[in-house]
């Protein structure tokens, strides 16, 4: 706020002060949260002085009042803008009228109203005789997908069952707190004001407790969250018996009227449709409970004064056996049969030995599907006799049984009573183990899956957990419930229980699988390509499920040979194909990871040799999963990486980066093989990883970082994969790997692991690849350091070719050298780069100032100064105008930034440590002073000192 908006808060602090409310000062900025220490204001109110201290200053405040004991026991009702918009205000009003509350809402209406900047309403009541409840949602629904924010969107993508509600109605009551009038600005996310629209302090209306019940209740029937048809604590009926007579609770439940049922407690007040809204017997208040809400005839009751528990639905065999019986099923349903409900049978369930049982259900046979489970809106719950569908159900094997004493329906698992004449609810969905597993490592897991219906629809949701989880009820409920199953601690022993006699009773028919946690080379020597090689695959990571599944093959081999056919006269794409097939070779080799880069103007094939390299092993559309982006965070990148050990991994377009220092990163931690130990939130262990990195982009990945050894880790190229004239070779490629891909990598991997069983297979395979590298040796340095990487892609190549898997002869030695050995622009980038600037001072010399010049009056140059060269003990240094360095260094195609690190590491500059950067030392010439990029004579040898160098 404005200096001349600041006496208009401090003005409101008074008023409100005066009412007998507390003041709080909120931060701007959107957050709505206090400026201040608040929570002794919850029963000690601020004060004038305070006030003035707050809102005296020029900083933007907005204002608040805390709610309360601490006010006077007001209290806030807020109807948010989209109840607004959508009539719930006015929905509220003619239920107020409708159950004899109309005039004190009116009261209400009337009184301190105030609107929000999204639109909606604020109505404070002072409540009287009675203690204001802490703050409540009263009312919500479900947000539309139209809704959605971005937050709302990753949520879903990681809790895919999540719920998204929208509040409609809410209070603020003890210890909360809101925003009042006259806030505004940026105190709001919104930038608009709070609008007092009628009264103020002094005319909110007094209430007494219990009406303010009774308006809070009929508040409530707004909600429009979809409510559960059964809870673990409602009554259950019993299960239908075998010979079909009818049980006496479910002819009650079908003959019953609910005005009988609940006669003395409740009185009906009115009906909408097939929904009826029940008050108290005696006529206080208002409406207190619904049945037939939504088409479903069960009992919902909002108070907490009733022998009824709040928010459970009950049955109308479980509401009388409540109220008759206690809760007692066995004494209500023989009472019932007293009274001429139901039929009678000839033997009882749980009767003396000498009666013949009841006999059994016949066990589903194959072929004959079981039927399906009644809708939740049925009386009872009642089970397939012949067995639940585990087949069609969970793709199971038709032998899975339901253990002893134990059903399976749509709605979930149930266990029979001790008395054998009711069922206790386990889960509120069919829950079962699908498969078992053990890792290479011998660690084991089950697969749980449930059917969830929260959607709308039933869909089946799977779980991996370890076999010690599954042993802890507690910690099962935790892990399976973030996951959506719709359980609670109080169900983690019975769940347990479930779960080990369902195992045990099927041990043999439960499938039993392997189970990877990543792709590629596992512990015990074996490769998992894809998981649709019929290995389970469950990643560590939710991030890692999208890539995963996108390694999974497409078309046919022979189809993507014919596409792979058309590089034939492409080197650049082909190396990236090599690339793709050298990335299982690095564990056999002993090799560490490492980049390819390829850079190269825009529209020049760059992302089409990557797609062509992926579809070696994955789907390589740009919508799948298993291209990535450099537009993403560190930690996303690390998680990438460790998806694979021994295949590949894309990142597309280094222009999209938002930080330079992320690849930076990325190269120097790529060829350690794990990613950088971190703690205080992010990863506490370095995530492993064994890949070829391959990346593209108009700027090529080695400009991103300062380091010197970094061009030793990456192979990097700028020739265009598909030259100026190979546009509809590219495109072609394009659309063959898109329609076939995933299967050379695997079968690579196959002629891999052949060979090496063969006897010595891994020394042949190593003696090979070290030939090579002697064949990629040269007098550079940088080269002989590249060579390993370089004889591991023409060794793939080679011997993929030997396979038959490439259709076309290996690239020649010396195509190989041309593109990543002495004759690559970007080996040694800083070495070059104080080579350009040693010549151009070597014809610049005039430019650079010296104290001779100043004694003999010379004038600086057109251009100004290059720098200035100094005596030290003799010896001629130069210092020059980092500015003038980099312009000249941009005009032969370097970056300062990127190569002055290395310049540091190999002692070409002086630094000084109190200078930040501490490169940049400070020199005076000329009558001013300047910092420099002061030369070392190793760096920048001058006069004699270059002679000799």
């Amino acid at each position: 706020m404005t200096d001349a908006q600041t006496p208009d808060l401090r003005a409101a602090a008074r008023e409100y002060h005066d009412a007998g409310l507390c003041v709080l000062p909120i931060k701007a900025g959107g957050t709505k949260k206090p400026t201040v220490a608040w929570m002794d204001y919850k029963v000690s109110r601020t004060t004038p002085d305070q006030h003035d201290g707050w809102f005296s200053s020029d900083k933007p405040l907005g204002i608040a009042v805390v709610y309360g004991a601490v006010s006077g026991n007001v209290e806030l009702i807020e109807f948010e803008g989209v109840a607004i918009r959508e009539g719930v205000l006015q929905e509220v009003t003619e239920d107020m009228e409708a159950n004899g509350l109309g005039k004190p809402w009116a009261a209400i209406l009337r009184g301190w109203v105030t609107e929000s900047p999204s639109g909606g309403r604020h109505y404070r009541i002072r409540v009287e005789g009675g203690d204001v409840p802490g703050n409540t949602k009263l009312a919500s629904r479900l947000a539309r997908e139209d809704e959605y924010t971005d937050a709302d969107r990753q949520r879903l993508r990681e809790k895919p069952d999540a719920r998204i509600v929208r509040v409609l109605v809410e209070t603020r009551g003890e210890g909360g707190y809101g925003l009042v009038e006259p806030s505004g600005g940026t105190v709001h996310a919104t930038g608009r004001p709070y609008l007092r629209v009628s009264g103020g302090p002094d005319t909110m209306p007094v209430i007494d407790a219990d009406t303010m019940d009774a308006v809070r209740d009929v508040c409530r029937m707004a909600d429009k969250l979809p409510r559960p048809t059964v809870a673990k604590t409602a009554p259950r009926a019993a299960a239908p018996r075998p010979d079909g007579s009818l049980r006496p609770g479910d002819d009650f439940e079908a003959r019953a009227e609910w005005e009988d049922v609940l006669k003395g407690i409740f009185r009906p007040l009115n009906t909408r449709g097939t929904e009826t809204r029940w008050g108290w017997a005696d006529g206080v208040g208002g409406v207190k409970a619904t049945t037939g809400r939504g088409g479903v005839d069960r009992l919902y009751v909002f108070a907490t004064g009733s022998e009824f528990q709040a928010e459970v639905p009950y049955s109308k065999f479980g509401a009388y056996a409540l109220l008759e019986h206690n809760s007692d099923h066995k004494a209500a349903a023989r009472a019932l049969a007293l009274k001429g409900y139901g039929d009678r049978r000839p033997a009882l369930v749980g009767a003396s030995s000498h009666q013949a049982p009841a006999p059994p259900a016949p066990a589903a046979t194959p072929g004959t599907p079981a039927e399906e489970a009644p809708p939740a809106d049925e009386p009872t719950d009642q089970g397939d006799p012949r067995g639940f569908d585990y087949a069609k159900t969970f793709s199971l094997p038709a032998a899975i049984r339901t253990p002893f004493g134990y059903r399976v329906t749509g709605l979930g698992v149930e266990v029979l009573s001790p008395s054998a004449e009711s069922w206790t609810r386990v889960t509120f969905a069919p829950l079962v183990v699908t498969a078992t597993f053990e890792d290479p490592e011998g660690d084991q897991y089950v697969e749980l899956s449930w059917i969830d219906k929260s959607l709308g629809h039933p869909r089946r949701i799977s779980r991996i957990v370890s076999r010690e989880t599954a042993k802890r009820g507690r910690k099962l409920i935790e892990h399976l419930g973030a996951a959506g199953l719709p359980a609670v601690e109080g169900d983690a022993r019975a769940v347990e229980k479930w779960l080990a006699e369902f195992e045990a009773d099927n041990v043999h028919r439960i499938p039993s699988e392997q189970l990877g946690r990543w792709l590629g080379w596992q512990d015990d020597g074996t490769f998992i390509s894809s998981p649709a090689e019929g290995i389970k695959v469950d990643t560590a990571f939710e991030e890692q499920r999208g890539p995963a599944r996108a390694h999974a093959p497409k078309g046919a081999l022979s189809a993507w040979q014919t596409t792979i056919g058309k590089l034939e006269d492409y080197p650049v794409p082909r190396v990236a194909v090599a690339a793709a097939l050298a990335a299982p070779l690095l564990r056999p080799l002993g090799l560490n990871s490492f980049t390819l880069d390829i850079s190269s103007r825009s529209t020049k094939g760059k992302t089409t040799a990557l797609q062509c390299a992926l579809s070696v092993w994955a789907d390589p559309s740009e919508h799948a999963s298993a291209m990535s982006n450099w537009r993403t965070t560190l930690y996303a990148i690390e998680k990438r990486l460790n998806l694979v050990r021994g295949i590949i991994t894309v990142f597309d377009e280094t222009m999209a980066v938002t930080d330079d220092s992320l690849i930076d990163e990325v190269l120097y931690q790529l060829p350690m093989n794990h990613g950088k130990a971190r703690s205080g939130g992010a990863f506490g262990n370095m995530l492993p990883w064994e890949t070829i990195l391959l990346s593209s982009g108009e700027r090529p990945a080695l400009s991103f970082t300062t380091s010197q050894g970094a061009a030793a880790r990456i192979l990097g190229t700028t020739i265009a994969p598909f030259g100026d004239g190979g546009g509809p070779t590219a495109a072609a490629a394009r659309e063959g790997v898109l329609a076939n891909h995933g299967h050379a990598g695997p079968e690579f991997v196959r002629y891999i692991l052949s060979g090496l069983a063969q006897p010595k297979g891994r020394e042949k395979l190593k003696e090979h690849h070290r030939s090579l590298v002697d064949e990629f040796r040269g007098d550079g340095d940088m080269t002989n350091r590249r060579a390993p990487m370089v004889a591991a892609l023409v060794l793939a190549e080679t011997l993929a070719c030997r396979r038959g898997l490439l259709p076309y002869e290996p690239l020649g030695h010396d195509v190989w050298r041309g593109l990543f050995t002495a004759h690559n622009r970007t080996d040694n980038r800083p070495e070059m780069a104080m080579d350009v600037l040693r010549e151009y001072v070597a014809g610049h010399a005039h430019e650079l100032y010296t104290a001779s010049r100043a004694a003999m009056g010379d004038r600086p140059p057109y251009s100004g100064w290059l720098g200035v060269i100094s005596l030290d003990k003799g010896v001629a240094k130069v210092a020059m105008l980092p500015e003038r360095v980099r312009k000249i260094l941009a005009e032969a195609g370097y970056s300062l930034d990127a190569v002055v690190g290395s310049w540091v590491d190999a002692g070409y500059l002086e630094t000084l440590k109190s200078q930040r950067p501490a490169h940049l030392v400070p020199r005076r010439f000329d009558g001013a002073r300047a910092k420099c990029l002061a030369f070392t004579p190793e760096g920048l040898p001058f006069g004699e000192q270059d002679e000799a160098a």
